[in-house]
């Protein structure tokens, strides 16, 4: 063994030590919680990013990320969970309590947070991107004092930065109907998705499935503050001014110039690497052939997805 694995080993052994115990003496209250909600490739690293300059934030990175936070995993929840809003799962509770009140840590959830920012963090961050059709039933069953953040961007263009990310590539074109807790949320819409034959198809039918949730929900916007990923990229300062608004906190002096800032997992290909803010809307329409845009425009309309048409902007714009 090199002497650059032995002290990687030993830095991994003292930094796994180091979050046990403050997992063990953390008491995050609600009051402390800022969740942040959205799809992977949706921009909640990008607006993670800009809201840990907030002082005195720490950040936890991807809770759901079931093969690397074996807590869920050991629950059995697959990688899109579902519970209702009224479902009862004191196991899958107990776990989230946890999770909010900074007692779940790991080298993994801790990634962009060091120990010492935990243990001198006022508010505990927590970016999702495979939380959205929890939404519901997490803000029925936690009482958080700022209410979450839920980013929804243009299936397209997810889709689109799925691919051409790579991190999809694995993936078969088949929908498998996960088993476990509240599968119906899946298997009632089994007669569909046993047609979906591409892979454009598969990744769009998971976007609707949990955006669907949060937005076709009676209280979306009020019980969770939702923005477009559209508008944040065209106008930041107002939309982080209307979370800021809504949370009374005061706005952070020239916060929204970090917007500008293209994230850690932006590719290099990127218009956003270079700030061309009206390429970045409309990037996955030269990404994409047509083929593909129909492949995703078929699902969105068996999902009844109102908001995203071909049009790069979404049909509806948030206030409040």
């Amino acid at each position: 063994m090199t002497l650059e694995r032995v002290s990687n080993k030993f830095r991994g052994a003292w930094l796994n030590w180091q979050y046990e115990i403050l997992a063990s003496r953390n008491t995050f209250s609600l009051e402390n919680v800022l969740i942040l909600a959205g799809d992977p490739r949706g921009g909640t690293t990008w607006l993670a990013e800009i809201l840990k300059k907030l002082p005195g934030t720490a950040m936890l990175w991807e809770p759901l990320s079931i093969s690397q936070v074996h807590q869920f995993r050991d629950l059995g929840f697959p990688w899109r969970q579902y519970i209702p809003e009224n479902g009862m799962w004191p196991e899958a509770r107990q776990t989230f309590d946890r999770l909010f009140s900074g007692r779940l840590l790991s080298r993994y959830l801790c990634r962009r947070t060091s120990p010492e920012e935990i243990r001198k963090a006022r508010f505990l961050l927590i970016k999702f991107c495979r939380a959205n059709q929890l939404l519901p039933w997490l803000t029925s069953e936690f009482q958080f004092y700022y209410a979450p953040i839920y980013i929804v961007r243009h299936p397209c263009a997810v889709v689109a930065s799925q691919l051409n990310q790579g991190g999809w590539n694995h993936i078969t074109p088949r929908f498998e109907i996960p088993e476990g807790r509240f599968a119906s949320f899946y298997s009632d819409h089994q007669s569909f998705l046993s047609t979906v034959d591409t892979v454009e198809k598969k990744l769009a039918a998971t976007w609707c499935l949990c955006n669907k949730v949060p937005l076709d929900h009676p209280e979306n916007n009020i019980r969770w503050i939702t923005l477009t990923y559209e508008s944040m990229l065209q106008n930041p300062a107002k939309e982080l001014n209307r979370i800021f608004s809504r949370w009374k906190i005061v706005f952070p002096e020239n916060l929204h110039e970090w917007a500008s800032k293209a994230s850690e997992t932006t590719v290099l290909e990127s218009p956003i690497q270079s700030g061309k803010t009206a390429d970045q809307l409309s990037h996955w329409k030269k990404q994409l052939t047509t083929k593909q845009k129909d492949d995703i425009y078929s699902v969105l309309q068996y999902f009844g997805i109102e908001l995203y048409d071909s049009h790069e902007l979404p049909r509806k714009t948030f206030v409040g």
